[in-house]
């Protein structure tokens, strides 16, 4: 026979907010691990470069600044310099400084890092349709997109 105290437990830890925030980051990790594997595999990229490279790709005015892109990876400012060390290093970006604001500093992509980046992305594609795109269907896609792009993109409905 169960108490009060464990029915009272179970319905806790049963709750389905838990329950959709867990999915949400199981899925997270899942994909994370196995996109990474993939991309790592076939062209030696690991996924925290790739994910550099590809928002300074995706960036507008073609770079960064390195608090921009510490920002936008969920790095320390201290954490994205050895990243982009490495990175240059590797031959894949460089530093520019900025020519309006002599305490920023610019990370671009070189002619090298945008070839890596081609090659990694059409990988990536390819890796993204069979364990995402193929697995849901194009309702699912939308419903999903829209989402994840409200809770990305509000401010929380709730204090606290």
């Amino acid at each position: 026979m169960t108490t009060d105290a464990e029915a009272g437990f179970r319905e806790l830890v049963d709750d389905e907010r838990l329950t959709l925030i867990g999915l949400l980051i199981d899925v997270h990790h899942q994909l994370t691990r196995t996109l990474g594997d993939e991309l790592e595999a076939a062209c030696g990229l690991p996924l925290s470069w790739y994910d550099v490279l590809i928002r300074l790709g995706r960036s507008p005015e073609g770079h960064l600044t390195m608090s921009r892109l510490a920002a936008e990876v969920s790095f320390t400012s201290g954490g994205i310099t050895r990243l982009v060390d490495r990175i240059a290093e590797a031959g894949y970006v460089e530093r520019a400084s900025c020519p309006t604001d002599r305490r920023s500093v610019h990370v671009q992509l070189t002619p090298v890092g945008c070839e890596v980046l081609r090659r990694a992305t059409a990988l990536n594609l390819e890796s993204v349709q069979c364990h995402l795109i193929d697995r849901l269907d194009a309702a699912e896609r939308a419903a999903l997109e829209a989402a994840l792009r409200k809770l990305r993109g509000g401010e929380p409905i709730c204090s606290g």
